[in-house]
């Protein structure tokens, strides 16, 4: 079976009919006369359930493209995962940037001797779900260990890193050297806040967003606007004439 090939049909189905009603949503046609094949038809009876029953063929088109998602494509993939994981770490520096500088002090005080200096020079991270994940598939080989399994916690734990410079006898020395933070994990609005930025930002660079997001996003619309069509035009364009008479009536 080729999914991938129904995966792709199932979205263009999706987006083409959902582009569809969206235009006939916003040119407001006459949806009781059209040609189909080149035959002109005209609706005489149940004109008014005409845009529920655009919306009930599109719910059709989503709930179709939902089915033909493959496995796990509803779960970032790895340019995803790279992106989320650059401003997962740059995020937590900034966060951490003054204990990282006054525990480059602390060490000051704490290893070297009185009278020399030390300067702050950069910061760096790593997320530790990787080394788990190597260390997890080695003693685990019969099973498929990947990123999701992971618990959030496990997930976005960092190790923080700053690397400074200090004076030896009154001179810099040349390379420095480094002080780690504890291991590190953000809280969950903190990694929920990221995440978010992530995917807002992954819309405009990797296909993951609009290809499986983007279409259930864009169905969605399109099913809500022919409802609300159909609503206002059985329910609302009908009770505001009453509510108005009665308004009328009752100032009068």
């Amino acid at each position: 079976m080729d999914d991938e090939g129904d995966f792709k049909k199932a979205r263009g189905f999706l987006l083409t009919y959902s582009a569809l009603v969206l235009a006939l949503w916003y040119f407001g046609a006459d949806l009781t006369q059209f040609k189909l094949m080149g035959n002109e038809i005209k609706l005489h009876q149940r004109t008014e359930s005409v845009w529920l029953v655009l919306a009930a063929l599109n719910a059709y088109f989503w709930l179709r493209f939902v089915q033909h998602v493959p496995a796990g494509g509803f779960r970032f993939d790895n340019a995803m995962n790279n992106l989320y994981n650059r401003a997962l770490v740059r995020a937590a520096l900034c966060v951490k940037h003054f204990e990282l500088r006054k525990c480059v002090k602390s060490t000051l005080i704490n290893k070297h001797p009185p009278g020399e200096s030390a300067k702050y020079v950069r910061s760096y991270g790593y997320l530790t779900c990787y080394e788990r994940m190597k260390e997890d598939r080695r003693d685990q080989p019969e099973e498929e260990i990947e990123l999701h399994h992971y618990s959030r916690e496990k997930r976005t734990e960092m190790k923080l890193s700053a690397n400074y410079k200090y004076t030896q006898g009154g001179e810099w020395v040349k390379f420095g050297d480094n002080i780690r933070l504890d291991a590190y994990v953000p809280n969950r609005a903190f990694s929920w806040a990221v995440k978010s930025y992530a995917t807002v930002a992954g819309a405009f660079v990797t296909p993951w967003f609009t290809d499986h997001i983007a279409p259930l996003a864009f169905g969605l619309t399109s099913t809500a606007f022919a409802l609300w069509k159909w609503y206002d035009m059985n329910f609302f364009a009908t009770t505001l004439p009453h509510l108005a008479q009665s308004c009328v009536g009752i100032t009068n």
